[in-house]
Parts: C-alpha cells; sequence; structure tokens
C-alpha cells in the first residue's frame, strides 16, 4: 500500500529528529516515544475499563448548503477516528492527553500539549496542528473553587484515587511523624472499583489505623465512585476544611486536584521526583517542592504551615489559569481553524471545566459517537470543505 504524502513527511521529521536526539543526547524515553507507530484498536478496547474519553464541546450543524463542523474533546483521537471516519469530517478534533510525554494523534487540528517539555518537539512533529499549552486541569472552574468564609478542620488534605502510583503509603508515613496535626484523605477509584484498587485500600487503611491515627479516611468505606462527592461545590468545602493541599506522586499529567487546590487559595506541596507537567504551576507563591520520603515531606508540611500566609495560589492561578485564561485560548484555536476551514465562526458558546465526570468514558463515549453518526449519516461530508 502506497504510504499518504502526509505520513512520508512525518517519517521524514521523525527521521531528522532522531538524528537530532542522538546527537544531543535527549534521552532514551523521547526516541521511544518517536518511534511510537498506532496500534489496531477495536470497538471493546476503546470501551473496555473506560479508555475512550468524549467530551462534544459543540454539535456539527448544517446551515446554507454545507456542513458547519462541531467541536469534541477526544483522548485515543486516531484510533477512534479509524474506527469511525466521519469524525474528521463532522468535528475540529481537540486531543486531551491527559498524562505526561508527547501527543501521539497524528490527525488531532488542536493538541492540549500537558506536557510543556514536549512541546517544541510536538511543534515540529506536527506542523498543522494548533498547540496549546494546556490541561483540563487548566480549565478549573476558578467561580466555584474559591476560598470560603469557614473553619479549617484539617492541617492537611489529599484527594486521589486508589493506585499505588498515587504513593499514598508516603503521606500516612509523614502523618505519623506529626501526631499533633490533623490530615484527611479523599480517597475514589479510577473509573470502576478494581481488586488490586481495593487491596492497595486495604493496605493503606490497615497501616493507617495502626500508625496514623490522625489520618481521616471519611469515604473508607465506600463500594463505588457513586458513594463519594464529585460535585465541584461539594469538593470545593472539602479543600476549605484544609490548610494545605499535598500531592505524592511522581508521574501524572498536571493533576486536578493541584489546580482546584489552586483555586481554592491552599497551597500545594509537590514531590521533587514528579515529571514536568506534574510540576507545573508550582512555584514561591503557590507551593513547594519535597523529597519523595517521609521525614522531608514532615518537615515540607511544617513549614508550609508555619508560612502559609505567605503563598499566593489562587492570585497566581488567576493570573495565569484557569477557565477565565483557558478557555479564550481554546475559542481563539477553533477561531483560527474556522478561518482555515472557511466556515464561520460560532463557537463563543462552548464551555468547559476540565472535570473527569463531564466526559463521558468508555461505552457511554462510544454509544455518543455512534449517535452523532446516526444523525448525520445523510449529510454529504465534500459539502464541508477540508482544511488548507
Amino acid at each position: 500500500m502506497t504510504e499518504s504524502p502526509f505520513s512520508i513527511q512525518i517519517d521524514r521529521i521523525r527521521a531528522r529528529l532522531r538524528v537530532a536526539i542522538a546527537s544531543h543526547r535527549v534521552g532514551q524515553f523521547l526516541a521511544t516515544t518517536l518511534a511510537w507507530r498506532p496500534k489496531s484498536t477495536t470497538l471493546r478496547q476503546l470501551g473496555a475499563g473506560g479508555a475512550l474519553s468524549v467530551r462534544i464541546l459543540q454539535h456539527p450543524r448544517s446551515a446554507n448548503g454545507r456542513l458547519h463542523k462541531g467541536a469534541i474533546i477526544l483522548n485515543h483521537v486516531d484510533e477512534a477516528v479509524r474506527l469511525f471516519p466521519p469524525l474528521r469530517d463532522l468535528f475540529f478534533l481537540i486531543e486531551r492527553h491527559g498524562w505526561y510525554g508527547i501527543n501521539k494523534s497524528r490527525i488531532a487540528d488542536i493538541k492540549f500539549v500537558e506536557d510543556g517539555s514536549m512541546l517544541e518537539v510536538s511543534q515540529r512533529l506536527f506542523p498543522r496542528a494548533i498547540m496549546l499549552e494546556l490541561s483540563g486541569a487548566d480549565f478549573v472552574d476558578e467561580s466555584v473553587f474559591r476560598p470560603l468564609s469557614m473553619r479549617a478542620d484539617y492541617h492537611v488534605i489529599q484527594i486521589s484515587c486508589w493506585s499505588r502510583r498515587k504513593r499514598i503509603e508516603l503521606l500516612l508515613q509523614a502523618a505519623a511523624k506529626l501526631p499533633h496535626l490533623s490530615f484527611v484523605h479523599l480517597g475514589h477509584f479510577e473509573q470502576v472499583e478494581t481488586s488490586e484498587a481495593i487491596t492497595y485500600r486495604k493496605e493503606c487503611l490497615a497501616w493507617a489505623d495502626r500508625w496514623c491515627p490522625n489520618v481521616a479516611f471519611p469515604f473508607r468505606h465506600a463500594g463505588s465512585n457513586a458513594d463519594i462527592p464529585t460535585r465541584k461545590e461539594e469538593i470545593n468545602v472539602w479543600l476549605n476544611r484544609a490548610q494545605l493541599g499535598v500531592l505524592t506522586s511522581a508521574a501524572e499529567g498536571v493533576n486536578r486536584f493541584k489546580t482546584e487546590c489552586l483555586a481554592s487559595d491552599r497551597p500545594f506541596l509537590v514531590p521533587s521526583d514528579a515529571v514536568h507537567p506534574t510540576r507545573k504551576h508550582i512555584n514561591p507563591l503557590t507551593g513547594s517542592f519535597f523529597n519523595p520520603t517521609a521525614d522531608a515531606l514532615a518537615d515540607a508540611i511544617t513549614s508550609a504551615l508555619a508560612t502559609r500566609e505567605q503563598f499566593q495560589p489562587r492570585k497566581y492561578l488567576l493570573e495565569n489559569s484557569g477557565h477565565g485564561n483557558s478557555l479564550p485560548k481554546l475559542k481563539n484555536a477553533l477561531r483560527e481553524l474556522c478561518r482555515r476551514n472557511e466556515q464561520a465562526y460560532d463557537f463563543d458558546n462552548i464551555d468547559w471545566d476540565g472535570r473527569n465526570d463531564n466526559l463521558l468514558w468508555g461505552l457511554p463515549a462510544i454509544d455518543c459517537i455512534r449517535g452523532v453518526m446516526e444523525q448525520f449519516s445523510a449529510v454529504d461530508p465534500s459539502a464541508s470543505p477540508r482544511p488548507r
């Protein structure tokens, strides 16, 4: 099968980048990433465990005898389009990576580049895509996540899923060294409850019950995420019940818990071995880094609480991130795509707060795409010209 000119161009860029990487010794990880090729994916795989996530910002519409594209946020963009080819004709495709490392879609129109260290490489690999150095966490709704006039019941809060990569035991070990302080951990499952998550929760709770009774687990018996508060207003109250937020994982994306804490005017601590996007937004105004040991975290907590009045996390977030700054950037990117597509711009009413509960996951996501396919099955995609 003959390769398309686009594929040949990408391969040439990859070859040049490999030479540059070798000469500058950028590292094995990036070289491995550039060698990536999309795998054949089935509907079953995209639906399993909530792999695919979808958010339709605006549906396509027909007007004046032509199709006006809508806008859709996806994580597995290329895999979804391979299974539903009309998606490219119906929507401007926005890739949500949600993790560290490079965005891998070859066909996304807009890329949320969560890992800023990959921005330059992404621009070279995908010159036609519009790059936005944003993540879902950068769309945090600062009108809801805000400081409240209430007493803080706890010194430290952590919100995380029951996953070993979260290193919750590090928080517990630090809490054991600070028996005079109070901690609260809000644990949830990563999409669905699994045996691994349940086992890890049991281990953490057993250790905490024995060594750090100063850590509260208000939802320790939750059978599923339906038993745990997820509404923005509820989470904001919990954040306001504590003075300081702590993250203990090393490998993530930007992390929504972090930006929600900042919006609520809570300083934040992040481990020093965290990857680039997980370190984003942490600076002298918002918090600090700690070596990933129990002693170092205990010292960082003590120091941050003692100097809490010196931090200005909400001020920083309002100036550098948040819904008010990020949504206009997305709209401007869509405006440029409309210009390329010779389509009137009509995305002023889109909205997104970046939260996972405002995405469809797995089988519901697939059903959503199928519904759009059926709705527009009679529309002639040739009426919508390809971007030049």
